[in-house]
């Protein structure tokens, strides 16, 4: 018998390398973020607070921004007053945020407390999951993904607007009256810290990098209509925020 060639014919190989760059074509947003995450650990002093390139400047503001500017110019206007004003929208989507989520995550450290009297896991630990249900969703992170599901990106976006306008007020008393009633957990219950400083920063973060790049990606599409559809199109812009998230996530 004539000994066959292992080699695979040149048209298999082909084949394997086009479905293999379709499928990093298809889920480049979770490679990117994989990806982000290595670059994080091996060069943490990059994007750190302070870091190389500023990030508490050059990302949380200005790829933020850029986010919300592709925003503006990528969502109709008549889209975002619609949905603006359904308030059962409002409704379902606050309610779900702030009350089943910490109702779920509330549950879930009730069965903890009860499975674990010798306290082999930090009670810091469990306060952090009943703060982290009470916050809202994180903004650009839902906008982006949203958009790369094929979702309803306008919706999304009024949505953690509010929502980020909510937390503030709503987040940290709410914490508190979810923290068990255990003496452990007095030391995050009895908190007297000012929030002011947290309160200017949260709403000139919304206000720069939200709301600001929002108005003036919606004035220039409402000039220039025709002109931003066809150049969103044609150089598919709205992949660029999808980038600008793998940099919020390193």
């Amino acid at each position: 018998m004539a000994n066959q060639d292992p080699t695979p014919p040149p048209r298999d190989i082909k084949r394997t390398l086009k479905s293999i760059a379709l499928f990093i074509l298809h889920q480049w947003l979770l490679i990117g973020i994989g990806v982000a995450c290595v670059l994080a650990y091996y060069f943490p002093n990059v994007a750190k607070s302070g870091g190389v390139i500023r990030s508490e400047y050059s990302i949380l503001y200005g790829a933020m921004a850029l986010i919300f500017l592709i925003s503006g110019l990528s969502v109709p206007r008549e889209k975002l007053v619609l949905h603006l004003l359904n308030w059962r929208l409002h409704v379902l989507v606050q309610v779900f945020s702030f009350l089943f989520i910490p109702a779920f995550i509330l549950a879930i450290v009730h069965i903890i407390l009860a499975g674990d009297p010798d306290e082999h896991i930090d009670r810091a630990i469990l306060a952090g999951y009943i703060f982290l249900a009470c916050i809202p969703t994180t903004i650009a992170s839902n906008v982006v993904m949203t958009r790369s599901a094929g979702g309803d990106d306008a919706a999304a976006l009024v949505e953690v607007i509010i929502a980020n306008f909510l937390g503030p007020f709503i987040t940290a008393g709410w914490t508190v009256t979810l923290l068990p009633s255990t003496s452990e957990f007095d030391v995050w219950r009895t908190g007297d810290g000012n929030l002011s400083d947290m309160y200017r920063d949260v709403f000139k973060q919304l206000g720069l990098a939200v709301l600001l790049p929002l108005v003036v990606g919606q004035l220039i599409r409402w000039v220039w209509p025709e002109t931003v559809a066809k150049v969103m199109a044609k150089y598919r812009i709205a992949k660029i925020s999808t980038a600008c998230l793998i940099l919020l996530v390193w």
